[in-house]
This record gives C-alpha cells, structure tokens and sequence, in this order.
C-alpha cells in the first residue's frame, strides 16, 4: 500500500463531507426529523463505502485520509450515540456501553499517535463492532421511519458482546499482549 502525502483527493473529500454532515444529523434529531436523519446516515454510509474503494481502487490513499476517514466515523458514531440516548430511541445501558467504547478506543487511537507518530489500524474485531453498530443505529431508524418490528433484545447483547470484545483486544494490543 503506498500512501501519498496529497490532501485533495476524493476519498478525503468524502471524509470532509461525512464530518460536514454530522450537524445536520444533529439538528435533525433534535427536530426529531428522523427521515431526514436517515437519509443522512444513509449518505454518510455511502460516503464512507465510496472513499475506502476509490481510495484503494485509484491508488488515493494518503496521509491525511488514513487519519481522517476514522475521525470521520467517530464524530458520526458518537454523535448519532449521543442523539439516540438523548431521544431514548435505544436502551441507555446499550448506548451507554458502545459510546465508552468507542470513546475508549478513540483515546487510545489518539494517545498512540500523539507518542509514537503511528496510526493505529482497526482489527477486522473492530471493524465488525464499527459495522455491527451502524448496522444496528440504522435499524432503529428505518424501524423509527417506517413500520417495522423493533431490534430484538439478543441484537443489542450481540452488538455490545462485539463491543467489549474489540475494546479488549485493543487494550491488549496497546498493552503489547498481542500483535494486531
């Protein structure tokens, strides 16, 4: 993989606006416009598809896109966690349970790159938690918009399993336990 030093590039662009959009998310949720919430989080979804593979596809992997691209989808997670806690559209313990880990792996993530200048890769254990949980949010939100059945109370348990797993392993990596 070679990563280049160029800060326009698609893929960044679409990070940009997946972060451009985290407001309106939020503005639309505190309107309680969860249509408008969807189909924001369905372009943010895409947006993060699209940058990863053109990224890859058209050699336009960069610098700043290896930072940018998480940091994207963190402020995106987080800010839907807050919103759906604050809306009580999911259980407060699960909400409670996925934002500390995320905001745990986040500081960790962060912490590694402020001592050591390297960027810490997700573990396809991440990558699956990440994807459980926009899976799940987005869920709530189709279910929220349309009528469908609600998440099963095994979903949430599955989602948090997942949860706390990565965030032990990535503690174990950290720690130096295990090589990611």
């Amino acid at each position: 993989m070679m990563v280049n030093a160029r800060i326009i590039t698609i893929p960044n662009i679409l990070s940009f606006l997946r972060i451009f959009l985290v407001p309106f998310f939020i503005l639309a949720m505190n309107s309680k416009d969860y249509s408008a919430a969807l189909k924001i989080v369905i372009v943010a979804g895409l947006t993060d598809s699209l940058d990863g593979i053109i990224a890859r596809k058209f050699n336009q992997i960069s610098k700043l896109g290896v930072v940018l691209d998480p940091l994207a989808d963190k402020f995106l997670l987080l800010s839907i966690m807050i919103t759906f806690y604050i809306n009580e559209l999911a259980p407060k313990w699960f909400i409670i349970l996925v934002f500390i880990r995320d905001a745990l792996v986040a500081i960790g993530w962060l912490e590694i790159y402020l001592r050591k200048k390297e960027i810490t890769k997700p573990t396809m254990l991440g990558k699956a938690s990440n994807a459980s949980q926009v899976i799940i949010f987005g869920y709530i939100l189709l279910a929220t918009n349309f009528n469908i059945p609600p998440i099963p109370q095994f979903g949430y348990f599955f989602v948090s399993f997942l949860a706390i797993v990565s965030l032990l392993q990535y503690i174990l990596i950290r720690n130096g336990k295990i090589r990611s």
